[in-house]
């Protein structure tokens, strides 16, 4: 088992909660350089889905399966949040927000950025994650009720799809608190200020 970790001391505690949800701005994504603006936070986290997609694809000979190749396809990312505020559908639409206008056009282009956020964990730990390109170019579902007896609250859900960035392929990058050794002293230099940048493990590591 790597780092010295056994099966006795994994720990694999459900998760139970979602916050600190963050943007950065991708100035850079080329084949030599990958550099992002500080990273800002979004509004009060509500859930998230994650999904990985990878394709399969078996080469067959002999009348049987000689080998699987999968591929990295991308990962689809859909969030709950609170509320968008106008800054905040500037970032991640790339609409136009100016002396307290918010002003969409058709010819909006959503940004590249960087998504962040912390899961907890059951155990009290958190989960960090990273994911390093995508865009949030489905936009944004809103709902709107008239006010009743009952007051409906109603929510923001954004839809983005990420993917590997073009430097070296990376996607993501995460740490989970509750599986950190006492040698891992990097990822938990790391976690104390997670959000102050998007983390880099050879970053880390210097």
């Amino acid at each position: 088992m790597a780092e010295g970790n056994t099966a006795e001391s994994i720990v694999r505690s459900r998760y139970c909660g979602l916050r600190d949800i963050h943007v950065a701005l991708l100035t850079q994504n080329t084949q030599t350089a990958y550099v992002c603006a500080t990273p800002v936070k979004l509004a009060r986290a509500i859930s998230a889905k994650i999904s990985d997609k990878w394709s399969v694809e078996k080469v067959y000979s002999d009348d049987g399966t000689e080998d699987s190749i999968t591929s990295y396809e991308g990962t689809e990312v859909e969030l709950e949040i609170a509320t968008l505020a106008p800054q905040d559908r500037a970032i991640l639409f790339g609409q136009l927000y100016e002396n307290g206008f918010l002003v969409k056009s058709k010819d909006d282009l959503a940004p590249e950025i960087a998504l962040g956020f912390r899961s907890k964990r059951r155990n009290g730990k958190y989960e960090f994650t990273w994911l390093y390109c995508g865009k949030f170019g489905q936009g944004v579902d809103d709902e709107f009720e008239t006010q009743a007896e009952k007051v409906a609250v109603k929510s923001n859900t954004i839809k983005g799809d990420f993917y590997d960035r073009q430097k070296d392929g990376l996607y993501q990058i995460v740490v989970d608190e509750s599986n950190l050794l006492e040698a891992n002293t990097d990822a938990k230099t790391a976690i104390t200020d997670w959000f102050s940048k998007v983390q880099e493990k050879e970053q880390a590591e210097g």
